[in-house]
């Protein structure tokens, strides 16, 4: 089994060459709410926009705690000598017992084509093959978003194929479409 002890004894901060990735802590609760309520932020996220403020509250906590029990660990994504937090990238349903875990993310909208998340997702992959010792990284995206998946083959992950109508999504059943990448192919994260 995975051994994430050195991972989760205090919360890592990470940094590129424009960005800082720091802990989500409950003064991000307003740039939460503000991204989590953008329509066009969560669609295939499988779950309607928030529309209360206790509902960005209620993520912090979840992701607060998730990490407390070594199952998430999720980034703010910040850019470097600023604090407002911009996205969130990160690790969740960690199976340390099959050294793999699936990456999830999201930007506000003002921030698309910037290429903040290709850098955030770059470095959270890194520090997940290269820190944690994950051998094989997952994401599953909605077909119908095509933005995600080209970020996602720009870093370096591998489409492994579809899952027909694996989620209920807003009254509608809607297809899965899985990438992956592994620790053997950690060179050729771009």
């Amino acid at each position: 089994m995975l051994d994430l002890t050195e991972t989760f004894k205090s919360f890592p901060v990470l940094e590129t060459e424009r960005l800082r990735l720091r802990e989500i802590v409950p003064q991000d609760a307003a740039d939460v709410f503000a991204i989590f309520s953008d329509p066009a932020v969560v669609a295939g996220h499988g779950r309607p926009p928030f529309t209360e403020m206790d509902e960005a509250h209620e993520l912090i906590a979840w992701y607060a705690a998730a990490f407390q029990e070594k199952q998430a660990v999720r980034w703010a994504i910040t850019r470097l000598g600023e604090d407002k937090l911009l996205g969130t990238s990160g690790f969740h349903h960690i199976a340390a017992r099959h050294h793999r875990a699936e990456i999830g993310y999201e930007l506000a909208s003002a921030e698309w084509r910037q290429g903040i998340m290709s850098e955030a997702v770059r470095c959270v992959v890194q520090f997940g093959l290269a820190q944690m010792g994950f051998h094989r990284i997952e994401a599953n995206v909605d077909p119908d978003n095509t933005a995600s998946a080209n970020l996602l083959r720009k870093v370096g992950f591998t489409e492994d194929g579809y899952l027909r109508e694996r989620f209920y999504d807003n009254g509608r059943f809607v297809d899965d479409w899985f990438f992956s990448i592994l620790a053997t192919e950690i060179n050729q994260i771009k």
